[in-house]
């Protein structure tokens, strides 16, 4: 039981680099650096002060995923290009030396995306927190755009460079999103839910339900209390 305990918290050490991904964009590149190299101090005391290249390469490796799943996810920013770019740090790695330079390099290639980016990821943020607080009204390009003082072109735009979607299909995620909350925790009707994420009948929100969720929304709320524990 102890030896799976500290297998546990060895991989926990290599894998899960959430707080360095959240200095990173909230801190600072050098916060961030100070909790990798303190991160990478603690792998290599495992194996008696150097750590081995394999287990450098996971480490780095996990980094540079973790901070592209952190800005998509958290952030609705998509650094693809950098994700790929940084593979070329991990064929760089040979010692301990090595894995330091090797994430110090991934740290400041994301915190330099996300510089350059950083005005428009503020008005993105604009743009998103509009469209969460009106789903339920019509949310056009135009609309957005003039809400948060930008053009529609370059709200398109934005949408495509840092979320990775169209505009429409963003919303139309965000809507379905809140369709299955409330569909799972509410006993609200259908024709309730179809005005609450802003459609404009019933017919067409069972219609688009189903093509995103394989189900129209009668059939996945059973599903859903059928899966739920009794309590």
């Amino acid at each position: 039981m102890q030896e799976h305990s500290e297998d546990t918290a060895y991989l926990e050490l290599i894998y899960n680099l959430h707080s360095i991904c959240e200095a990173l964009a909230y801190d600072g590149l050098d916060s961030a650096w100070a909790m990798l190299r303190e991160r990478i101090r603690h792998v290599a005391s495992w194996h008696g002060g150097d750590i081995p290249t394999v287990d450098g390469m996971i480490l780095i490796t996990s980094l540079n995923r973790s901070l592209y799943d952190f800005f998509q996810f958290y952030l609705h920013i998509s650094f693809t290009k950098c994700c790929y770019n940084n593979r070329v740090h991990l064929d760089q790695m040979q010692d301990s030396d090595s894995v330091y330079r090797a994430g110090m390099k991934v740290l400041s290639d994301y915190d330099h995306a996300y510089s350059e980016n950083r005005e428009i990821c503020n008005h993105m943020e604009r743009a998103r927190s509009y469209i969460r607080e009106h789903l339920g009204e019509k949310l056009s390009l135009s609309v957005v755009a003039g809400a948060v003082h930008i053009s529609s072109s370059y709200l398109s735009h934005i949408f495509s460079a840092l979320a990775g979607q169209s505009f429409c299909d963003y919303i139309c995620d965000e809507r379905m999103a809140l369709a299955r909350q409330l569909l799972n925790r509410t006993d609200d009707s259908i024709d309730e839910i179809s005005s609450r994420c802003g459609f404009s009948t019933p017919n067409y929100f069972s219609m688009v339900f189903k093509k995103y969720m394989g189900q129209t929304p009668t059939a996945y709320r059973k599903t859903g209390r059928r899966a739920a524990p009794d309590p």
